[in-house]
């Protein structure tokens, strides 16, 4: 199918797990999208479609999540495991080691660019609009709250992940001094 869901037969459309995206570019590959988020909004899409309204699918920035027994993976944008030269990251962890947080920024302007977040949930609009928006680390850290999706009762990490940075920045900043 193309990006507005249409398969090579007319007015035959496809979305959901069993539908695959043609590359646009030569040679690059087709994807394929099994997640409930990614479905939704090629329903959403297709529903405009069909109503009259040609828009494209546009899945935006990218993002994955997935569940495995009790332990919860998140990412959003762009979070390479060898940063860029103009690339770096800002690492949490708690101390049971089944909660961790990466946020990753580009290095001048500390422009996030994306997220990995284990056995913590993520809002994911919040997640990709601080990446749309150019939200630096800083500014993420002190509205990290707005993010949290856990369910009620969970426990919440935030104010650990704000010391710890607050903590980093100090350390940095005394290490310039000298």
């Amino acid at each position: 199918m193309n990006d507005y869901l249409e398969t090579n037969l007319p007015d035959v459309y496809a979305c959901g797990d069993c539908a695959e995206i043609r590359a646009k570019e030569p040679g690059g590959r087709n994807r394929i999208e099994q997640l409930w988020y990614t479905a939704r909004m090629q329903g959403e899409a297709l529903a405009r479609i069909i109503c009259g309204e040609r828009v494209p699918y546009d899945r935006g920035i990218w993002f994955n999540s997935a569940k495995f027994f009790d332990l919860e993976y998140q990412t959003y944008g762009q979070v390479s495991p060898q940063p860029g030269d103009d690339e770096d990251s800002f690492y949490w962890e708690h101390p049971d080691r089944k909660h961790a947080l990466r946020i990753a920024y580009r290095k001048p302007g500390m422009q996030v660019i994306g997220f990995n977040a284990i056995g913590i949930r993520l809002r994911h609009r919040v997640c990709e609009r601080w990446i749309r928006e150019g939200r630096t680390l800083d500014e993420v850290i002190r509205h990290l709250p707005e993010a949290n999706f856990d369910p009620e009762f969970y426990q919440r990490f935030e104010a650990e992940v704000a010391r710890q940075y607050a903590a980093s920045r100090h350390a940095v900043s005394e290490a310039a001094a000298v």
